[in-house]
């Protein structure tokens, strides 16, 4: 099977810069104007896969760290998103359309959640851990599972020409999807998609829940007459474990 995926450096997968201009007082003009003064400059937000409330900007010609005695700035890190952007054409995320796990189970909570959380792209979500997988509530480890059963599934390179030709296809269409949003989700539109994500399980009918739990115990449907309530919280823990 030919690789359906740009080859990407995944060492920073789960960071995604997105460059705009950003007006900051001139403290000079200002003072010798007697007023407020402002100007543009160009600066580079920097989103963590994950994060709720961390995104750090910087100056694009910033030093981001020294290399063999050279400096190398934000911009220089990220030549070719700074390119887009200089070029105002669409900064987009590095890595595979999230839709792409449409057939693995994603739901659209579960898209807006990942948008929401900085989570641009099946492999950022793959190698989210710790804390940053923790930010996706009862989904986070289902939607890792998700992403891992694509990969390797993607690895193993079982698909004919035809169905790579579709996959190609559907990639390049889904591309739009990647464009990183100028606007970050606010907390509490972050808290209402993790909200909206968890309802599923309360949306699902009895024998859905035990189906669910099955299969994510391996042991059988739960027996007896479990209350809705206690198959929702039995699939919360399981979903969390």
């Amino acid at each position: 099977m030919t690789d359906l995926s740009v080859l990407i450096d995944t060492r920073e997968i789960t960071i995604t810069p997105l460059f705009r201009y950003e007006s900051i007082e001139d403290i000079n003009a200002s003072e010798r104007a007697g007023h407020l003064v402002k100007k543009m400059r160009q600066v580079v937000e920097v989103r963590f896969a994950g994060s709720k409330n961390y995104s750090p900007v910087f100056p694009v010609d910033a030093m981001w760290k020294r290399e063999n005695g050279k400096e190398i700035t934000f911009a220089e890190r990220w030549a070719d998103q700074y390119r887009a952007f200089l070029d105002g054409s669409n900064q987009e995320a590095a890595g595979t359309p999230l839709e792409m796990l449409k057939n693995y189970g994603i739901s659209d909570a579960n898209l807006s959640l990942c948008r929401a959380l900085r989570i641009y792209s099946i492999e950022a979500l793959f190698h989210l851990e710790s804390d940053a997988l923790k930010s996706l509530g009862m989904a986070g480890n289902a939607l890792k599972e998700m992403a891992r059963s694509y990969m390797a599934a993607r690895d193993r390179g079982n698909a004919n020409v035809d169905e790579v030709e579709r996959l190609k296809a559907e990639l390049a269409a889904l591309k739009a999807s990647m464009i990183v949003p100028a606007k970050e989700a606010s907390p509490a539109q972050i808290d209402a998609a993790i909200e909206a994500s968890d309802t599923e399980f309360q949306a699902m009918d009895d024998d859905a829940l035990k189906d669910w739990i099955a299969g994510k115990t391996g042991a059988g449907r739960p027996r007896g007459n479990p209350s809705h309530e206690t198959l929702v919280s039995m699939a919360r823990e399981l979903s969390n474990a």
